[in-house]
């Protein structure tokens, strides 16, 4: 087995190699490809998918549409090196036919996954059983369903498969709902009547707005944090079944993107929103949707993307929120944000991850950097043909920031996400406050296949520095905070108050 050496970010944001053996490596080739899912297709981002290293076939060329860098970082490049047995790759004569869309899917997950058993799973039994009903399906959208039925078998995050241009109904999980646009026209077209919604308290929850954009359609009409929703355009919110079994948490943030979904749509139409009222009746407002301002950016075949990031400073503590990993132009602006933070020299300093699916893990490098004094491990990326161990090395180039860190998570913070909080959390460099993550952190890729499909598959398996599998288990916080509407109705956000309690207590 060859082991890749440690991809470590050197200043200027130059990704080089350490070699860990002497099988040596260098960068040659792009590879880093940014791995978000269609907002309604899969579990969650591609969590350090782009750092791959080429077995004998030498590296793979990026797909169509896929962006492969960004400016001031220069991408992963590797040197092949050797590389264990694989399967040929499949070829379908039935070109753009179901068969041969079933034949790219069931082929590429047998050939590319990072396990060739498949966790013992019989992967020809499951052709025989699934094919029939696929190419028997009465629609395209049955067709897809039985797909995914398949690709489900194997329960893991980050496996899927969408047909073009589909909108299909939510399945399991989709983090990329915190900051997609999925129009499959012009994103400036889409819009949202401006709040939030989240499942909070024990058990299943409750739906319950927990934020109103100022000036938003939602704002005009009164509505504030803590109000009790019913339903969003006629899909109800309580007691939903999930197409399938899943975790507890899992259900919990599929309520929530039901949600989301549901509040998204054309700019300028209507959505009525069923709320309870004080005296405990249902209420029904019909709220405009108004597309929100900010850039928007396109991805490869992700987006068009919204990325959002708000910088406050909280007394003696900054902050920074972000709804993305992505370099261009998020990097630039939380890693700016630190630096004045730190020549502000603020007690501590607060990240909210919170509904953070992940996004381009190239992004989680120099982040890191920005508050580590010295290299640190970020994880072992376990492939089918070798390992990758993720390093950060000390910064030459900046200056860190060196005070107290809290990182603020619940269940919409997941993959690259979960994996820069985690290696933060195991480095002792910072504090972790709010609800355990989503649990997928599976790196992953999307690749096009015949007839305009889109399958996104798992490439390897993720282990922390000590050796912990986030996927089905999340970051579990330092200290855990459940939220509940009364604390929203009152105007206070518990997770920030107590990671503003926290950081405060911390030492340097």
């Amino acid at each position: 087995m060859s082991i890749c050496s440690r991809a470590v970010v050197r200043p200027r944001g130059a990704f080089q190699l350490e070699p860990l053996s002497r099988s040596a490596f260098r960068f040659a080739g792009t590879v880093i490809r940014p791995l978000m899912p269609r907002p309604w297709v899969g579990l969650a981002l591609a969590a350090l998918a782009s750092v791959h290293c080429a077995g004998s076939r030498g590296a793979p060329p990026p797909p169509p549409n896929v962006a492969t860098e960004s400016p001031g970082v220069e991408p992963p490049r590797f040197e092949p090196g050797p590389a264990r047995s694989e399967k040929p790759e499949s070829r379908s004569p039935y070109a753009g036919t179901r068969g041969a869309i079933f034949e790219a899917a069931w082929s590429t997950v047998r050939d590319k996954h990072y396990d060739p058993g498949l966790g013992g799973l019989d992967w020809t039994a499951m052709r025989k059983r699934y094919e029939p009903m696929a190419l028997l399906a009465p629609d395209e959208p049955t067709f897809y369903r039985v797909l995914n039925d398949m690709l489900g078998e194997l329960k893991q995050s980050h496996l899927s498969i969408t047909g073009p241009g589909d909108e299909a109904a939510p399945g399991p999980a989709s983090p990329a709902d915190a900051a997609t646009d999925t129009s499959n026209g012009d994103p400036g077209l889409r819009g949202d009547p401006g709040l939030t919604i989240r499942i909070v308290g024990p058990g299943e929850g409750e739906a319950v707005i927990t934020a109103v954009r100022p000036g938003s359609s939602a704002a005009r009409a009164g509505l504030t944090p803590g109000t009790l929703v019913l339903r969003v355009g006629g899909h109800a919110l309580a007691h939903v079944k999930p197409p399938r079994a899943l975790r507890p948490i899992e259900n919990r943030f599929y309520v929530r993107r039901l949600a989301r979904r549901a509040l998204e749509g054309p700019a300028g139409s209507p959505v009525t929103v069923t709320v309870e009222t004080l005296q405990g009746t249902a209420k029904d407002v019909v709220l405009k949707r108004e597309a929100p301002s900010g850039p928007v950016v396109q991805v490869g075949n992700l987006g068009p993307l919204r990325p959002q990031v708000t910088v406050r400073q909280l007394g003696d503590v900054g902050y920074v929120a972000f709804n993305l990993f992505l370099l261009d132009p998020v990097l630039q602006e939380v890693t700016q944000a630190i630096d004045q933070f730190r020549a502000r020299k603020v007690k501590g300093l607060i990240l909210d991850l919170r509904g953070n699916p992940g996004g381009v893990a190239a992004m989680a490098i120099p982040l890191a950097r920005a508050v580590l004094g010295e290299k640190t491990r970020l994880g072992t990326l376990h492939h089918r043909d070798h390992d990758a161990t993720l390093v950060v090395d000390k910064a030459l180039d900046m200056t860190p920031y060196l005070g107290p860190v809290v990182l603020l998570t619940d269940e919409g913070t997941a993959s690259t996400s979960e994996i820069f909080a985690a290696a933060l959390q195991e480095a002792g460099r910072a504090k972790v406050v709010g609800s355990v993550t989503l649990g997928q952190a599976l790196p992953s890729v999307i690749e096009a296949l015949p007839g305009g499909a889109v399958l996104q598959y798992v490439v390897a398996d993720f282990r922390t520095p000590k050796g912990i599998a986030l996927e089905g288990r999340g970051v579990i916080p330092d200290r855990q905070v459940l939220e509940t509407r009364a604390a929203f109705e009152a105007g206070h956000d518990p997770v920030l108050e107590a990671g503003l309690e926290l950081v405060r207590r911390m030492k340097t």
